[in-house]
C-alpha cells in the first residue's frame, strides 16, 4: 500500500472529510472507545449465557418493560421483547434532535464507530445536532448498512417516540421478514424536574421456518445488540447533558 492510499486509509477510519463543518468525535475518543467495545464486546460474549438475565433489560425498569410501547403493535402478539433504559438530566425535548438524526449517511449510531468501521459500515457520527437531518416521516428509510435494506420509520410523534418495523397494512406473510422485528427508541420526562428517560425496546417474533441458521444468528445479535445499544444509550446522555452544560456556561459568561 502507498504512503498515498494508507493516509487515505486512516482518514476514513477515522472519519476525516475535508470542507465539513459537522462536529465529528475527536480521533483520541474514537480510538479509546474502540479500546472499550474490544474489552466489553469480549466481556458480554464470553459471559452472555450468565450475565443475559440481568443484561437484556439494563437499565429499565419493572414497570417499563411491562409497558405495552407503540413499537409492539408492529408485531404479531405473540413475541419477545427487551427493554433498555438510561436516565439523562436534561428534558426530554433536548434529547429528541439527537433521535431523530438516527442513521447512516445523517447523525451516526452513537455507539462504538471504531469498531463498526472495522465491521465496514462507514458511519460517521455526529457530536451536534445538524438542521439537515431534523426531516423524518413515516415511510422514510434508515439504513444501517451500505449493502443491506433501509428499514421504514414505521411510526413517529415528534418529542415522543421513533419506531421502525413493517408499516401497518402489510400483513402478507410473504411480504414479513422472517422472524419479523421492530425496534424503536421513545423518551420521556424523569422523574426529577429536567430530566428524562430514554428507552430502546426491540421486538422479535418467533421465526416461522426454524432452521440452526437463523438460531444461531439470533443468539449471536442478542449479545452484540446488548454492547452496541449500551454504548448509543451511553453517548447520547454524554452529548445531550454537554449541550445542556455549554448553554448553562454561556449563560453565565454573558451576564
Amino acid at each position: 500500500m502507498s504512503q498515498g492510499a494508507a493516509v487515505g486509509f486512516v482518514d476514513r477510519l477515522m472519519c476525516v472529510k475535508s470542507g465539513e463543518n459537522i462536529e465529528r468525535s475527536s480521533k483520541v475518543r474514537l480510538i479509546l472507545e474502540g479500546v472499550e467495545g474490544v474489552v466489553v464486546a469480549l466481556s458480554v460474549l464470553l459471559t452472555w449465557p450468565l450475565s443475559r438475565r440481568w443484561l437484556r433489560n439494563w437499565g429499565s425498569s419493572p414497570a417499563e418493560r411491562r409497558r405495552v410501547w407503540p413499537g409492539d403493535r408492529f408485531v404479531m402478539p405473540v413475541h419477545r421483547t427487551y427493554t433498555r433504559a438510561i436516565s439523562i438530566a436534561a428534558p426530554s425535548e433536548a434529547v429528541w434532535p439527537w433521535l431523530i438524526q438516527f442513521g447512516l449517511g445523517r447523525g451516526g449510531f452513537y455507539s462504538y464507530e471504531l469498531l463498526e468501521r472495522l465491521a465496514g459500515i462507514p458511519v460517521c457520527n455526529v457530536e451536534s445536532i445538524v438542521p439537515d437531518f431534523q426531516d423524518l416521516a413515516v415511510g422514510d428509510e434508515i439504513r444501517l448498512h451500505p449493502k443491506a435494506p433501509g428499514i421504514p420509520v414505521a411510526a413517529l410523534e415528534a418529542g415522543k417516540h421513533l419506531c421502525f418495523g413493517m408499516l401497518e397494512g402489510l400483513n402478507d406473510a410473504v411480504e414479513r421478514p422472517d422472524p419479523a422485528r421492530s425496534w424503536s427508541m421513545y423518551v420521556e420526562p424523569g422523574a426529577g424536574r429536567n430530566s428524562s428517560r430514554l428507552l430502546l425496546r426491540g421486538c422479535l417474533e418467533t421465526t416461522r421456518k426454524q432452521t440452526l441458521l437463523k438460531r444461531l444468528g439470533i443468539l449471536i445479535e442478542e449479545p452484540i445488540d446488548f454492547i452496541m445499544e449500551q454504548r448509543m444509550l451511553r453517548t447520547i446522555r454524554r452529548l445531550v447533558e454537554g449541550q445542556r452544560d455549554h448553554k448553562e456556561n454561556a449563560a453565565v459568561a454573558s451576564r
